[in-house]
This record gives structure tokens, C-alpha cells and sequence, in this order.
């Protein structure tokens, strides 16, 4: 017998009390049967909606202790109940906020717009065996996912099996693994160029060119440079590598930025000489003191200063600006140094992308300038090994902004 109806029969002989009382004008006793008829009513509904039955703000888990419901409705992790219907019966807050939207009681394919993930929920339901099936979503900002399918067989039940589902974000797991791929083959191809260069000079010079001597020096000289630069490419490799494995160890020299920048500035004259460029350096402090490692922060403004110098034009001016910089949404004290070279500037479609491994607005001219196209990258991790932001700004045919903001000693 549906235990409601029993209740109801439990508590009818009280209706028969109150009935009683009314017709013979009993005031005070009509009071009380009305207390207790009403207390007996919250008894029922403490049944249907009280500690037995959780119901949260997007969550309803029936027969589970509260503090379990708890648990669920606060996971990271997206996770749903559903009927062999495929109607959602539960759902935490991060599925709410994952298909924002609310989903109970709508059919789970609402949402999982996906055959792979329709079909493993399926399968589900026909075998009761458990499925894992990865699917995508999302068009410009692609996400990766993991659904994992669980049934669970309630005899007391008379709707029939129901399946929960639990749902994992694994984008970083898979672009991680996408890089790792094309670090490999970006790094074959980077040292099978020289190396090809290299063999097919030799092979020259052992045949048609043995004898040549104007040939030879040409050779030779182009075989040194290939070499130079696969050397250039290993030592950015290795000095990269060194930094990921030193990502989590924080820094702790006390240095002058002021004093990094001007001895950086003095080892690359030679070249800014050669190519008529100046250097205005101004700043707010007598040294500039921060909390870092002075090999690799003299490493950062090398290669940024280095590549003002490479891609802005003859005859021009690169502007360093070294002053105190307080950000008010994180209400910190930061050091930051802008950059400036005159030139062609970057196209903004570049400029998010310029800190990847390998990537190059112009492919040509970086390598015939002796780039690596890891510069930009071994710059980011420094940076965020010390606390720091990167920034970039440019304007097509007049110039391009370098940014770096590293924390204050308080």
C-alpha cells in the first residue's frame, strides 16, 4: 500500500475530531485538533521532502544522506542521474553550469549532442556494463571530454535501472599531448633542414666541386652557418627544458633589474652599432630591486631587446621605460619594463599566438636572422616562473610594444 495513503488514513479519525468540535462551537478544542492535524501534516511532508530526500538547488538524490548530496553538489566534475528513458532525474551544479541550462527532467541527448555519447548511453541501458566514451565540444574554443556511464540497478525501484553519469573536462590532458606532438615533429623538421643542407653540401664538395676552391669557401661557409644554427636550436632546446624542470622552484636572489637591463644593452651595441640603432633607457629607480634569477632574467631582456633590434628598421630608436606599476584589481606592486622598437609591426592576428614553440610571423626572415623560434617561448616560462605577465602591442607601419611586468619587493 502507497505509504501517502496510509498517512492519510492515519490521520483521517482527526478530521472526524475536528468536525466534531466545530458543530458544538468547542473554540478551544477545535484549536487543538487544528495543532495536531497540522503537526501531523509536517510530519508527512518531512516524509516526502525531509531528511530522507535532499533537494539542493539543482540537485535531487532520493534516499542518500544529505551530507553525500553535499559531496556531489559541490565536485568540480559534472555529474547526472538518469532513467532508462534517458530523462535526467539528478544533476549537481557543475552540470547546470556545463550546459547552462536546467536540465532536470529533459532528456539527457538535449545536451550530449554527440552519436558517440548517445550510443555508449545506450549500450548502457541494453547490457548494464559500464562505457567511457570521449567526445568534443564547441567550435572556437574547443573543449575534450570524458563521459564515464555507470549503471546502477535499484530492485525497490519500479522505474528500472537509472545510470549515472560523471563527465571530465580532459582539454588540458589533450592539448597537452597535441603539443608534445608537434614539439617533436616541429623539432625533426627544424634539425633535418640544416642537416639536409649539410649532407648535400658535403656530397658537392666530394664530387663536381672537389677541386673548386671558390666553390669550397662558399660551401663551407654555408655548412657553418647550417651547424651554427642547429647549434643555436639545441641550446634553446636544453635551456627550455631547464626552465619547465625549475617551472616550481621560485626564485630567490635579490637583483637590480636597472642594472640587468644596462649590462644587456651594453653586450648587444656591437650589433645595434652595425645597423645605426640608438637606445633611450629611462627610469624611476636607482636600481630596481626584485626577487629573481639574474641568468634567466638577463636571458629575457637579451631576446627582447636582441629582437627590437632584428626586426626594427636602420636608423631608429628602441625605447626602454623601467617605473612601478600597481595593479588595483589584484592590488599588487609590480616592476614593469616596456620595450619599443619602430617598424613594420605585427598583424594582430600573431600577437596571441607569438609565445608558442616554433611559430613565426615570417618564417623566411626569422631564420635568416638566426632565429630559433623557441626565443619568445624560453621568455614566457622565465616570466611566469617569477610571478610575472607578458604583454604585447603593435600598430602595422609604426610599432611594436614589449611588456613585462615582474613583483615588487614590498
Amino acid at each position: 500500500m502507497n505509504k501517502y495513503f496510509t498517512k492519510a488514513l492515519f490521520i483521517s479519525p482527526f478530521f472526524i475530531v475536528l468536525i466534531y468540535f466545530n458543530q458544538n462551537n468547542n473554540i478551544s478544542y477545535m484549536v487543538s485538533a487544528l495543532l495536531i492535524i497540522t503537526v501531523l501534516i509536517a510530519i508527512i511532508l518531512n516524509a516526502k521532502y525531509g531528511s530522507d530526500d535532499y533537494e539542493g538547488n539543482s540537485l535531487t538524490y532520493k534516499g542518500q544522506p544529505s551530507i553525500f548530496v553535499d559531496i556531489l553538489e559541490n565536485l568540480n566534475d559534472p555529474f547526472l542521474l538518469v532513467d532508462k528513458n534517458k530523462k535526467i532525474l539528478m544533476a549537481n551544479r557543475s552540470a547546470t553550469d556545463l550546459f547552462r541550462a536546467k536540465v532536470i527532467n529533459k532528456n539527457i541527448t538535449d545536451f550530449l549532442l554527440n552519436s558517440e555519447t548517445i550510443s555508449a548511453i545506450n549500450r548502457s541501458i541494453e547490457t548494464g556494463n559500464n562505457e567511457a566514451v570521449e567526445y568534443s565540444a564547441g567550435n572556437a574554443n574547443k573543449r575534450h571530454f570524458l563521459l564515464r556511464i555507470h549503471p546502477l540497478d535499484y530492485k525497490d525501484s519500479d522505474d528500472g535501472p537509472k545510470l549515472f553519469l560523471g563527465i571530465y573536462d580532459i582539454t588540458n590532458i589533450r592539448e597537452a599531448e597535441q603539443m608534445r606532438v608537434d614539439f617533436v615533429a616541429n623539432v625533426s623538421h627544424e634539425l633535418r633542414t640544416p642537416l639536409a643542407s649539410i649532407l648535400g653540401f658535403v656530397e658537392t664538395l666530394q664530387g663536381p666541386a672537389k677541386n673548386d676552391a671558390q666553390a669550397s669557401d662558399k660551401f663551407l661557409k654555408i655548412m657553418q652557418d647550417e651547424a651554427s644554427r642547429m647549434t643555436r636550436l639545441i641550446e634553446d632546446l636544453l635551456s627550455l627544458s631547464h626552465i619547465e624542470r625549475d617551472a616550481h622552484i621560485p626564485p630567490n636572489e635579490n637583483i637590480s633589474l636597472k642594472k640587468i637591463i644596462e649590462s644587456v644593452i651594453e653586450t648587444l651595441r656591437m650589433s645595434m652599432e652595425k645597423r645605426n640603432i640608438t637606445t633611450s633607457f629611462s627610469t624611476e629607480f636607482n636600481s630596481g630591486n626584485i626577487t629573481g634569477d639574474r641568468d634567466q632574467l638577463t636571458q629575457v631582456f637579451q631576446n627582447l631587446i636582441d629582437n627590437a633590434v632584428k626586426y626594427g628598421p636602420q636608423d631608429s630608436n628602441i625605447s626602454i621605460n623601467l617605473h612601478s606599476h600597481f595593479d588595483k584589481e589584484e592590488a599588487h606592486k609590480y616592476l614593469e619594463i616596456n620595450i619599443t622598437n619602430q617598424g613594420a609591426g605585427i598583424a594582430p592576428e600573431h600577437l596571441n599566438r607569438l609565445t608558442e614553440r616554433f611559430y613565426r610571423v615570417d618564417t623566411a626572415r626569422s631564420r635568416s636572422l638566426g632565429g630559433t623560434g623557441l626565443g619568445l617561448a624560453i621568455v614566457k616560462h622565465i616570466i611566469q616562473r617569477h610571478d610575472g605577465k607578458l604583454q604585447f602591442e603593435s600598430e602595422l607601419g609604426k610599432n611594436t610594444t614589449v611588456t613585462v611586468l615582474l613583483p615588487q619587493i614590498s
